[in-house]
């Protein structure tokens, strides 16, 4: 390892260590991407977008079980984002609206989603930060396509390389309980002086 691919990696994990930043990365994946969002944000943001809607509506819409839209919709009613109340037309019909609390939250959540990558990278000029995408996409095209790269041998290696498969599956850190999870030295059997 050459001492600037050593510190390209110390900068990384330096980088990754920051709340902020894995904060954003994490508002980005879950928030950014409309299928991945979780079910309670979509459904806020289809009332958002389509204003009130029926049960029914919102299971064909978010193509979920009647049980889990349910759910849903009494989580987000407990929490004071939506509110029911009868059809005026039809009174066996409940509509589901956002409350003016549900839409300061999607106005907040939005805000965030577009206002949070422009605070985390304003200390890079445009020209800095498109050069430091096509980096990053060239080194992640680059290991996509290698398999050569692998753990160590040895049992050493071992507890090293199951922490850090299950801290990538976790998305949000080591996992208590896990093989390898941290405890007050490291992770387990990780041997300090290495």
């Amino acid at each position: 390892m050459t001492q600037t691919s050593e510190a390209l990696l110390k900068v990384f994990g330096q980088l990754i260590q920051k709340r902020p930043f894995m904060g954003a990365v994490a508002s980005s994946l879950r928030f950014g991407d409309r299928q991945r969002q979780p079910n309670q944000l979509r459904l806020l943001r289809l009332l958002d977008q389509k204003g009130e809607m029926t049960n029914s509506d919102l299971v064909e819409a978010l193509d979920i079980r009647p049980s889990s839209v349910s759910a849903l919709v009494q989580k987000l009613e407990e929490l004071g984002l939506i509110s029911r109340h009868e059809s005026e037309t039809d009174k066996r019909v409940q509509l589901i609206g956002l409350t003016d609390d549900g839409r300061k939250f999607i106005e907040t959540t939005g805000k965030l989603r577009t206002d949070l990558p422009d605070q985390i990278f304003s200390g890079l000029s445009e020209e800095e930060q498109s050069e430091l995408l096509k980096l990053i996409n060239k080194l992640s095209e680059d290991l996509a396509n290698r398999d050569d790269l692998s753990w160590p041998e040895g049992k050493q290696f071992d507890d090293m390389r199951i922490w850090a498969e299950r801290f990538h599956h976790g998305h949000h850190g080591p996992r208590r309980g896990y093989p390898g999870s941290f405890g007050a030295g490291g992770p387990r059997g990780f041997d300090r002086r290495f």
